[in-house]
C-alpha cells in the first residue's frame, strides 16, 4: 500500500544505512461516516473505491532510476564518490512521495469529517469526481422542498356555520393517524367521540358530542368540488354538507434560494412527485423550478432518469418522503443523496466538489514541488539534509492545507 510505503521510505531518507523496518500503516483512508445526507456514486463497485487511488505504480522505480542516474552523472562530472552519493541521496530523499502520499487521504478525511459535522455522508471517492459532472439534479418534492407541517384552510357553505365546521371536523380527525387528519385536527379541541369508524380511500365518521359526523372524499359526503391546490376533503355534520377543508404542504423557507443557487452552480432542479398535477405546478412555481413531473411513482421516475441521460445529462437524485425510487433508478442516477431537503443537497453537492478540487489541487501542487526539489537535488543545490526538511515542511504543508477544509460552512441560502 502507498501509505506503508511512503512511511518506509522517510525512514530511509532520515536514517541511511540503517535497518529497515516496517513502519506502521498511518489510516488516512475515507470513512464513511453517517449522517443526513448521503451520497453514494453508482456503477461498477470495487473494493478500492472506497480509498484515494494510491500512486502510479511506476513512481518508486522511476525515482529509484532518477537517483542511480544522478550519482553515475556526478561520478562523471566529479570523481569523488562521497559527491555523487550525497546528491544521490538527496535524490532519493526529494523523491519520496511524503506530500504526494498524504495529498488525497488528508484532504478525503479532513473533508469527510467536515461532512460528518454537516450530516453528509460521503460513501465513495467515485462520488467526488462525479459531483463534478452533475448538471440536474431530480428533487422529490413531498420531502425535499416541503416542511412536513401541513396547513388547513376551511370554506363553510354559510359563514356561520365556519366555526362548527372546524370543532365537528377538528374534533373528529383526533381519531385519525392520518396526516392530512392530523392537520385538521388541529383546527379544535378534542370532544367527546364515539362510534369513531375509518372508510379506507373515503374517510372517517363518528359522533362528536352526539352529533353524526363525516370527513373525507367531498364526492362521499355529497359535495362536488373543482380541482384545486392540496388535498380537499368535505365535512358532513347531521347529514348536512357544511363545507369544505383544504390541506396544503407548507414550502420550507429555504427552498427557493437553494433552488436558485443550484442553477447557478449549474445544476438544473427537476420537481418529481405524486400529487395532482394543479398541485404540482403550485409547488413548482413557488420555489423556482421549471420542469415538474406530477403523479409519479417508482417506474416513472425510474424511466425519467434514463430519459435525462439520453439527452445526455448527468444526473443526481435527492429522494425521500412519499416518493420512494426504485433499485433501477437509484442505478441509473450518478449520484444518489438520500433523507435531506433540497438546501441540504445543495451543502452536499458542494462540500463533495470542494473536496475533489481541493484534492486535485494539492496533488498538482505536491507534485511540482516534488519534481523541483528532485530538480535542485539533481544538481546538487540541495544536500540530503534540506531535501529532508524540504521533505517534512512539504507534508506539514499538505495537512495544514487539508485542515482548512474544516472550515467550510454551508452555503448561504
Amino acid at each position: 500500500a502507498v501509505l506503508s510505503l511512503v512511511s518506509v521510505l522517510v525512514a530511509c531518507a532520515w536514517s541511511v544505512g540503517a535497518r529497515l523496518r516496517d513502519g506502521p500503516t498511518l489510516d488516512l483512508g475515507v470513512a464513511a461516516v453517517v449522517g443526513v445526507v448521503v451520497l453514494a456514486c453508482h456503477g461498477v463497485r470495487r473494493e478500492a473505491d472506497t480509498e484515494p487511488a494510491p500512486l502510479p505504480p511506476w513512481f518508486v522505480p522511476a525515482a529509484l532510476a532518477v537517483s542511480v542516474a544522478t550519482i553515475g552523472i556526478w561520478l562523471v562530472i566529479d570523481t569523488r564518490p562521497a559527491v555523487a552519493l550525497a546528491a544521490g541521496v538527496a535524490v532519493t530523499i526529494a523523491a519520496c512521495p511524503g506530500a504526494l502520499g498524504l495529498a488525497m487521504p488528508a484532504v478525503y478525511r479532513f473533508g469527510t469529517r467536515r461532512g460528518d459535522v454537516l450530516g453528509v455522508a460521503i460513501h465513495d471517492v467515485a462520488t467526488l469526481g462525479a459531483s463534478q459532472r452533475i448538471d440536474l439534479l431530480v428533487l422529490d418534492g413531498q420531502a425535499t422542498v416541503t416542511s412536513g407541517k401541513r396547513v388547513a384552510s376551511v370554506e363553510a357553505f354559510v359563514a356561520d356555520h365556519e366555526r362548527n365546521l372546524r370543532w365537528f371536523a377538528g374534533a373528529l380527525e383526533h381519531a385519525s393517524s392520518h396526516p392530512v387528519g392530523k392537520a385538521i385536527a388541529k383546527l379544535s379541541a378534542r370532544g367527546r367521540l364515539s362510534g369513531v369508524e375509518t372508510h379506507p380511500g373515503l374517510g372517517i365518521s363518528g359522533s362528536v358530542d352526539r352529533h353524526p359526523v363525516r370527513v373525507g372524499r367531498p364526492d362521499w359526503v355529497g359535495i362536488d368540488v373543482a380541482e384545486s391546490i392540496g388535498t380537499t376533503v368535505g365535512v358532513e355534520v347531521d347529514a348536512r354538507p357544511l363545507g369544505t377543508i383544504t390541506v396544503v404542504d407548507a414550502v420550507r423557507p429555504t427552498a427557493r434560494q437553494a433552488t436558485d443557487a443550484l442553477r447557478q452552480s449549474g445544476v438544473d432542479p427537476v420537481l418529481v412527485t405524486t400529487v395532482s398535477p394543479m398541485t404540482a405546478k403550485d409547488l413548482a412555481e413557488q420555489v423556482g423550478i421549471d420542469r415538474v413531473v406530477a403523479e409519479a411513482g417508482a417506474t416513472t421516475t425510474a424511466t425519467l432518469v434514463s430519459e435525462l441521460r439520453d439527452e445526455g445529462r448527468t444526473v443526481a437524485v435527492l429522494t425521500g418522503g412519499q416518493l420512494v425510487l426504485d433499485t433501477a433508478a437509484s442505478e441509473r442516477a450518478a449520484v444518489t443523496l438520500t433523507e435531506g431537503d433540497v438546501a441540504e443537497a445543495l451543502t452536499a453537492l458542494v462540500l463533495a466538489r470542494t473536496i475533489d478540487a481541493k484534492a486535485r489541487a494539492t496533488v498538482r501542487g505536491a507534485a511540482v514541488y516534488t519534481a523541483v526539489a528532485i530538480a535542485l537535488a539533481a544538481v546538487g543545490l540541495l544536500p540530503p539534509m534540506g531535501a529532508a526538511l524540504a521533505l517534512a515542511a512539504s507534508s506539514l504543508v499538505v495537512v495544514v492545507s487539508a485542515m482548512r477544509l474544516s472550515r467550510f460552512s454551508r452555503p448561504s441560502v
